[in-house]
């Protein structure tokens, strides 16, 4: 997930996430220089002639009142809401580890390492049937293609909803490798050869899981915006599936994943004291709520009460 496992190839790709909405095409126009031959030299930009001053000054005044659209790139734009938290929340590698030591779960995964390890391996049988997905999910944003096809958002359609998710991933992908440095757990294919796993091991420690974080964080991001209005539990069903097939593929304890939920709400409930987060979810809020009280309108339309 992110960039957890991705390679470079992954990284450039990811990088350029939104590529669609700059250019239908992606291709370079050929003899693009001949437009400025097109200029108008009695109007704005050229320079203004005698008595043109005030028509001159009124179209520049127009033209610095474009902006660049709301939501841009969201995978770069996620880095104002990181950088909100961080400061908002300057304790916040402090308040996590705390919280995750005071349950216990750093010191059970020492206590317990052998039967973590052999959980591993008994969930091995399981590798053949889910290949297809822990493959797909294991690449930049491979597990974030599933919210996306699941509930159809697109930075066209659903722009706040999209930005939360990548806020999410972005975020996420912060806190646990601070995280990782800390408790610097080796992977359990370190430690136990026979376990083998099923593709290539990323190179950053295994404590907590940073998939069981962010996918945990996304799903809280799109509950809090109203997404899955009918089942939002399947948002959390999809999360835990996602964290459970790196434990299956050979590459996380299962306490990496307890620690990664358990890191995950206490960040979301510290994106809910950012005042700019706040308003990006009440954006999407309203997103979700135009789409269904949109599709509520047209059935109606279509099936008018005798």
């Amino acid at each position: 997930m992110g960039r957890l496992g991705g390679s470079d190839q992954d990284q450039d790709q990811d990088q350029d996430q939104d590529q669609d909405q700059r250019s239908s095409t992606g291709k370079t126009l050929q003899n693009s220089g001949v437009y400025a031959t097109l200029l108008d030299l009695d109007q704005f930009p050229a320079a203004p002639k005698n008595g043109n001053g005030v028509a001159y000054r009124d179209a520049q005044t127009l033209a610095n009142r474009v902006k660049y659209r709301e939501f841009w790139n969201a995978e770069l734009r996620a880095s104002i809401y990181i950088d909100e938290f961080v400061v908002r929340h300057q304790n916040w590698q402090r308040r996590l580890i705390e919280l995750i030591d005071k349950k216990g779960l750093y010191q059970r995964l020492q206590d317990e390492k052998g039967a973590q390890l052999r959980e591993i391996l008994e969930v091995s049988d399981e590798r053949e049937k889910r290949y297809s997905e822990i493959v797909d999910q294991h690449g930049a944003d491979g597990s974030i293609k599933h919210w996306l096809r699941m509930l159809e958002i697109t930075p066209a359609t659903a722009p706040a909803t999209y930005q939360l998710i990548r806020i999410g991933r972005r975020l996420g992908e912060h806190v646990v490798m601070c995280l990782k440095e800390h408790y610097h757990e080796a992977r359990p294919s370190q430690v136990c050869p026979a376990i083998m796993p099923l593709i290539e091991v990323p190179a950053h420690p295994s404590f907590p899981a940073g998939h069981a974080l962010q996918s945990h964080l996304i799903s809280r991001c799109l509950e809090a915006a109203g997404r899955a209005r009918n089942q939002p539990e399947m948002l959390f069903e999809l999360s835990r599936r996602v964290a459970q097939n790196r434990v299956v593929a050979g590459l996380h304890y299962p306490l990496d994943l307890e620690a990664g939920v358990v890191a995950a709400d206490e960040c979301f409930k510290m994106l809910r004291e950012c005042p700019q987060f706040n308003q990006l979810v009440d954006d999407a809020q309203d997103e979700s709520m135009r789409e269904f009280e949109t599709r509520a309108r047209r059935l109606a339309r279509e099936n008018p009460k005798p």
